[in-house]
């Protein structure tokens, strides 16, 4: 059974509300200011980039894998813990017996090897601490990476907003590549 006073309590807030006048985002600013400190502000949109592109890279290295294996998508997110010698070890003898041929051969091969060192950068990126030095004239931003194994040394990073759109441009390209490669499996297949 419907409450008899719903509908007078519901009058009463949109009367209350258009007493307040406005809406909700009223007074707010169309785009949030950015809540880095400003010595990383120039990383802002670069490292934004980076993200996406490399989600997108990583979606259609997945697709390739799957394509490549005959495995699930699933299966093939373990390629995503294992380390690059041994992704390339599984995965490039693969692409060579595949039917893609001459220079999508060799550009795949290439990709797949840079992908799986810049992945590694961008992991540097993504997941180690922001600091500013201050050993510079007005500071710089830089990363600095804790050893997770045993006896590793710390890793420092220095990277420009130029090298961070650099990265991200670079991931663009990889997923144009692996993309371009799955649908070449996918016609053959098909054929």
């Amino acid at each position: 059974m419907k409450n008899p006073n719903a509908a007078a309590v519901k009058r009463e807030a949109e009367e209350a509300w258009g007493k307040r006048g406005g809406d909700v985002t009223e007074g707010m600013p169309s785009e949030p200011a950015d809540l880095v400190d400003a010595f990383y502000a120039r990383f802002v949109r670069p490292l934004g980039n980076l993200v996406i592109l490399f989600a997108q890279a990583e979606a259609a290295w997945l697709t390739l894998l799957v394509d490549l294996t005959g495995c699930t998508e699933k299966e093939a997110q373990k390629f995503l813990q294992k380390e690059a010698a041994d992704v390339k070890q599984e995965i490039l003898p693969l692409v060579r017996a595949s039917a893609i041929e001459g220079y999508a051969r060799q550009e795949l091969c290439d990709s797949i090897d840079k992908f799986l060192c810049d992945r590694k950068r961008r992991n540097r990126l993504i997941h180690d601490e922001w600091y500013v030095s201050l050993f510079e004239p007005g500071g710089v931003a830089m990363t600095r990476g804790l050893p997770r194994k045993k006896d590793a040394d710390v890793a420092y990073g220095d990277s420009t907003p130029e090298d961070v759109w650099n990265l991200a441009w670079r991931f663009r390209e990889y997923a144009h590549v692996f993309s371009h490669a799955s649908h070449m499996l996918g016609e053959q297949k098909s054929q």
